[in-house]
């Protein structure tokens, strides 16, 4: 062998060495594109389909219901019975017309957000007549009868009970979750402790609330959590608090809606709960001026009917039946 041709053969096996290092530094690159691809791929599919939330038209009291598209949750179920002074007492029906209406035919999950009639009274025919998979409360004891049916009806229909605080995150399907925000451990302990005690507490403050999260959008849930806990939450979460859906806790009462609250979750709507003419005089024009202070578009079920709110994760839309 010559040595200009071993000089070649030298060339020529250092250029192929460079090639096949360069091609594989090439193939991690394509590798890591086709990765990340990958992922805005699953990313894209989770948000594929919509999330409904419908908060219903069910007098003076609360009923939500919330459609993944791979599971159905209703978070309250309003009152058993009419709490407007003409129907006192008559069977309130409107919670089962409002399912029926949906199409629906069973509840994955019945979150009751606490132990107050206007919110769970429907609670035990509910488990009943929508086969519920799963009971989700704080796990507070309560003396409320419809505390203990609903209970009672979960255990007769083999429905499993699962007890929530702040920090737990419920997985609703489809890449909806629902991170709880309150009652905190120590809230459940102290109430817990107080109830055995025969000391009162505040039922409204035990109250379930929660952020609900679908890609970009998220909408704050709040049964009737008043000033105490607002407080509590801006000091814990503060601008984490930011939504773009705000369902006005206690039905709009100024127990509840604090300005500097409000303020720091720069909702774009709100939506109220209440019963036409209640003799509570919801929504309180305190909560109101707030809102109106800050810009917010408010829907109210006594006047709107049921209020629809549609998203595909990036943008929404909220509706009212009237």
């Amino acid at each position: 062998m010559t040595r200009n041709m071993y000089r070649y053969l030298v060339v020529m096996v250092f250029t192929l060495a460079m090639l096949v290092s360069g091609c594989g530094q090439g193939a991690v690159s394509d590798n890591g594109a086709a990765d990340n691809a990958g992922a805005t791929a699953a990313s894209e599919t989770q948000l594929k389909g919509q999330l409904t939330v419908k908060v219903l038209d069910v007098g003076q009291g609360d009923a939500i219901l919330i459609n993944t598209g791979e599971q159905v949750i209703l978070i309250d179920t309003g009152d058993d019975k009419y709490r407007e002074e003409n129907r006192k007492n008559e069977e309130n029906v409107q919670l089962f017309t409002a399912l029926e209406k949906a199409g629906i035919k069973h509840i994955d999950k019945l979150i009751m957000t606490h132990a107050h009639a206007d919110h769970i009274g429907k609670a035990a025919k509910a488990i009943k007549q929508y086969g519920v998979t799963e009971l989700i409360h704080n796990g507070i004891p309560s003396a409320s009868a419809a505390f203990r049916n609903a209970l009672k009806a979960a255990k007769a229909q083999g429905t499993k009970q699962v007890k929530v605080k702040a920090g737990d995150e419920l997985d609703f399907g489809n890449g909806v979750t629902f991170k709880i925000l309150s009652p905190t451990q120590n809230t459940i302990e102290q109430d817990t402790s107080a109830l055995q005690a025969d000391k009162k507490v505040n039922v409204n403050n035990e109250s379930i609330v929660g952020i609900l999260k679908f890609g970009e959008f998220s909408m704050l849930l709040t049964g009737d959590a008043e000033k105490e806990i607002e407080k509590e939450l801006l000091g814990t979460y503060g601008s984490g608090l930011k939504c773009k859906v705000y369902k006005a806790p206690h039905h709009g009462s100024h127990t509840s809606s604090t300005f500097n609250y409000v303020k720091m979750i720069q909702p774009e709507y709100a939506i109220i709960s209440c019963g036409t003419n209640n003799s509570y005089g919801h929504p309180h024009k305190e909560t109101m001026q707030t809102f109106k202070k800050l810009n917010i578009n408010v829907f109210e079920t006594d006047k709107n009917g049921t209020v629809t709110v549609t998203t595909d994760g990036n943008t929404y839309s909220v509706k009212g039946e009237r």
